[in-house]
């Protein structure tokens, strides 16, 4: 699970700014969102199940999610690329002194009951610290620091590292070399980054469709993924993948399509669905291609839906960005009270999501605390707050109607678009 994610000198982020999942002491309206909405881990810690944020265009929402996939890009490939850092490490470029200054990232979550705190700090292509805290009793305690070259190892918590400080280059993270040597808890930190983390950047949802169509191959998560498509009213039966000629492929597929195909057989998404008469009754079925017949909006949720039966599994965590484009309000609404249901989320599996859907802002739907804001300062640098951060806003306010008229920021200052054209 998810606790707190921290990212310094990053794009438009240029102090540190930190997003925390961790439950404020505070009482909702609906009392009954002050438990099915949180995550019990301990007596003094309760962790949220879905966190929103809102922000005007431009104002770092969006950085703020590219941040952890740059995070765990280098992790995952700074072994075999020198050079990756110079690439994919952006410093804030407002302030002619953050190309000289480290970029920072730090995750706190918890992984099979301990909770670790790991992070970096990279210039270009080197990195210049790195840590790994944890708590396997009732204190956090060091698992090994890192300044430079210089690494201190607590051999009693992390003896894995033991013999590798002399293998670990200037542009390699330590954690990444001991799981190379098949350390215990690397392996175990890295695999939870790896597979229990699914992040969908911008209008693109790759990742997630790769990862739906891979949980095709089981049968009893493919009768799910196809029973979600129902239950979102999209009228798909069935989904295939499927090798088809230019011969077999469905009515009113495109000419285009057909002469590209020539004398080959190319793999097709078809989705099935029913064909009615007049009366509305069902006389047939009828194929389409799921990537050019199909909606964009029926696209997006057959991605997203491995990824959501995959997280309220396992109790695994997605963050995603532009989470309401293609999407109906009721459905973007319908998959937060997935993540928020006691009944359908009983692993821990938590919903991070950038939007502009203000009809999510409702206080019978989300705390105070799941309502995250970005802004521009006067420096162009993103800052991030909660809504929970404000003082006197009541446990009935409309969140909506407020933020709308700007009592909490982040929204766009729109100039006079009609003198334009005059």
């Amino acid at each position: 699970m998810i606790i707190e994610f921290s990212v310094k000198n990053y794009r438009s982020i240029k102090d540190l700014q930190t997003l925390s999942l961790i439950a404020a002491p505070i009482k909702s309206k609906n009392q009954e969102l002050d438990i099915h909405n949180l995550i019990p881990v301990s007596e003094k810690l309760s962790l949220l199940k879905t966190v929103a944020i809102y922000g005007a265009n431009g104002s770092g929402k969006s950085n703020l999610i590219k941040a952890l996939i740059t995070m765990f890009v280098f992790i995952d490939s700074s072994f075999q690329d020198d050079e990756l850092g110079k690439r994919i490490i952006e410093p804030f470029a407002f302030d002619k002194n953050s190309f000289q200054e480290p970029t920072f990232f730090q995750l706190t979550f918890i992984v099979d009951g301990v909770k670790y705190r790991y992070g970096f700090e990279v210039r270009q292509n080197k990195v210049e610290s790195e840590w790994l805290f944890g708590t396997p009793g009732k204190k956090e305690v060091y698992f090994f620091t890192r300044e430079d070259s210089r690494i201190q190892i607590n051999e009693d918590k992390f003896e894995e590292g033991k013999g590798l400080i002399d293998k670990t280059s200037s542009n390699n993270l330590f954690l990444n070399v001991c799981k190379a040597f098949n350390g215990k808890v690397s392996k175990q930190i890295l695999d939870y980054f790896r597979f229990r983390i699914g992040i969908s950047a911008g209008v693109n949802d790759t990742a997630f469709r790769e990862s739906t169509l891979s949980l095709m191959k089981d049968d009893s998560i493919k009768k799910r993924i196809i029973s979600l498509l129902n239950e979102a009213d999209f009228g798909i039966q069935d989904i295939n993948n499927k090798q088809i000629a230019a011969e077999d492929l469905p009515n009113g597929a495109s000419v285009e399509l057909r002469m590209k195909l020539a004398d080959k057989k190319w793999e097709f998404l078809l989705s099935r669905g029913p064909v009615f008469d007049e009366n509305g009754d069902v006389v047939g079925e009828q194929e389409l291609l799921m990537d050019s017949q199909e909606s964009d909006g029926t696209m997006k949720f057959f991605n997203y839906s491995g990824a959501i039966i995959d997280a309220l599994n396992d109790g695994g965590a997605l963050f995603i960005d532009e989470f309401d484009a293609r999407l109906h309000p009721l459905l973007t609404k319908k998959i937060v009270e997935l993540f928020n249901s006691p009944v359908m989320n009983t692993n821990g599996a938590q919903l991070v999501f950038v939007t502009h859907d203000t009809n999510l802002l409702d206080n019978s739907l989300l705390r105070r605390d799941q309502i995250y804001f970005t802004e521009k300062n006067k420096l162009s640098q993103t800052v991030l707050y909660s809504l929970a951060d404000f003082k006197g806003v009541r446990n009935d306010a409309s969140y909506e109607k407020d933020y709308i008229r700007g009592k909490y920021g982040a929204i766009p200052f729109l100039g006079n678009f009609e003198k334009l054209f005059q």
